[in-house]
């Protein structure tokens, strides 16, 4: 599991240099302070790239918490501080820790099935800020020599757990899914200098 976790880490870390160039390319930002696609109540993703949260969570005695909050019913991302809390704004509470959808939405480009041509992943929020200038935004992208597309880190992901990547839920189903696949896991690795045959 841990490997599959460090697996995922690496693909989170290429994503975040490639969001980075995207936007040194194209000068496009979220808003400051702006939480409008975390809102979205039921969003889907991956169990799989939530593997990395679990595993801090886990870590760090934060899991029982958390599952408490999402079979509560709670239906917006449970990772998301909605209130301002000493002077820090809302937003992400494990964003070191955040799933690939969190990475890549309006940061990477998607590429249109029927045309071939590129797109910035975005919101409405993202495409009226930008309004006047989308299309250079995205004449921009294409003229790019490297061009992550979001479909490509998705490939890459599939490549580590096919069944892990396409079991897609409400976001906080798959977090709660992703916790308790560490937690077994945590709770079963051999320990140590165990007696043989009582590894635990």
């Amino acid at each position: 599991m841990l490997q599959k976790i460090r697996q995922v880490e690496k693909v989170f870390r290429e994503i975040d240099t490639d969001v980075k160039r995207i936007k040194s390319v194209t000068g496009t930002s979220c808003p400051s302070g702006c939480i409008s696609c975390c809102l979205k109540p039921n969003l889907e993703a991956s169990v799989l790239e939530f593997l990395p949260l679990a595993y801090h969570l886990v870590s760090t005695g934060q899991e029982e918490e958390v599952v408490e909050k999402i079979e509560s019913g709670q239906s917006i991302c449970v990772s998301l501080n909605t209130m301002r809390v000493d002077d820090k704004q809302p937003g992400c509470g494990f964003y070191a820790h955040r799933g690939a959808i969190c990475r890549l939405f309006g940061s990477a480009p998607l590429r249109d099935p029927k045309t071939g041509k590129l797109s910035l992943y975005a919101c409405k929020v993202l495409k009226e800020n930008y309004a006047t200038e989308w299309n250079g935004i995205n004449a921009k992208i294409s003229a790019m020599p490297k061009q992550p597309v979001v479909s490509d880190y998705y490939y890459r992901l599939m490549a580590i757990d096919p069944h892990l990547a396409n079991d897609y839920n409400p976001i906080n189903v798959s977090i709660l899914k992703a916790i308790h696949k560490v937690s077994l896991a945590v709770r079963n690795r051999p320990q140590p200098n165990a007696p043989f045959g009582n590894a635990v």
